[in-house]
């Protein structure tokens, strides 16, 4: 039975870049993650039940909604909506409840291009063995990065690493799904124009997020910075949450300049956006 949650959560789930229920389910680490089992997910995307308000939260987290987004606005309207009906929601909520869902300055452009750009969700399991140390966190970046096949040598030489180090990490990104195995002795990235997005923080393991922070900048601070912008503003936190998805969307937009050959100019770039709350005033 369709209603207005199931298919605004299949919308949602297919945006994100999960094909499948299934994909969704388990690539977010399934029960021990969500909180559910496989069944009843499948029954909110059949309309045949709802989410209580906290499983609606790990829910959203999993689809990597911005917490105060529009986006997330909307999710939880048609919770609400489906929960009430139409008629209760429309006389007695909708009067009282401010949703925002559309973020402002959102162009048709924008619109357009956040439709063309195609997302890889990476599994909980995968960013787990990603990150379980620097040395395969920087691999993992060199490896998506490239369109060219990877011997383990020419990989051990451009990473610094040692040669059986460097075969490690492309056989154990082989069984994980993250690099496509050629021959015995050769190793080559899923594929280009993907963006490849970790899960949201709060789904994966405690701790496991800092770490790849610790990381970014590990490797940041081993750079040198070609261009920076700075503005800092006074501003409502509410308001101002509606600003992140075009924030987030120009992000990925930066994939349109990354080419998977190297060139005569061609170099690895960090690229990092932020909003730090710096006091209350």
């Amino acid at each position: 039975m369709e209603t207005i949650f199931s298919t605004t959560l299949i919308k949602f789930r297919k945006a994100a870049g999960f094909t499948t229920a299934y994909r969704f389910f388990h690539d977010n680490g399934g029960k021990p993650v969500l909180t559910f089992s496989y069944r009843k997910y499948l029954l909110f995307e059949q309309g045949e039940a709802l989410p209580s308000p906290e499983v609606l939260r790990r829910i959203s987290l999993a689809l990597k909604l911005i917490p105060k987004s529009p986006p997330a606005g909307k999710f939880a309207a048609a919770w609400l909506r489906t929960m009430t009906g139409e008629e209760a929601y429309g006389f007695v909520f909708e009067p009282f409840i401010s949703v925002k869902t559309e973020a402002p300055g959102l162009s048709p452009a924008h619109k357009a291009m956040g439709r063309l750009i195609k997302k890889s969700p990476i599994t909980v399991k995968q960013a787990i063995l990603i990150l379980s140390s620097y040395e395969y966190y920087r691999a993992f970046i060199v490896l998506v990065n490239a369109a060219e096949a990877w011997s383990c040598e020419s990989f051990a030489k451009t990473t610094g690493l040692k040669k059986a180090t460097a075969a490690k990490i492309l056989a154990d990104f082989a069984v994980a799904g993250l690099v496509k195995r050629i021959r015995n002795d050769s190793y080559k990235s899923l594929g280009e124009n993907l963006i490849l997005e970790f899960p949201r923080a709060e789904i994966m393991p405690p701790g496991i997020n800092d770490r790849m922070r610790g990381y970014q900048a590990e490797m940041i601070s081993s750079g040198a910075i070609t261009w920076r912008r700075m503005t800092i503003l006074r501003a409502d936190a509410v308001e101002l949450a509606a600003y992140y998805p075009l924030m987030s969307l120009t992000m990925s937009a930066a994939s349109a300049y990354e080419t998977g050959e190297k060139t005569g100019n061609s170099a690895m770039f960090g690229i990092e956006s932020r909003v730090v709350k710096l006091f209350d005033f």
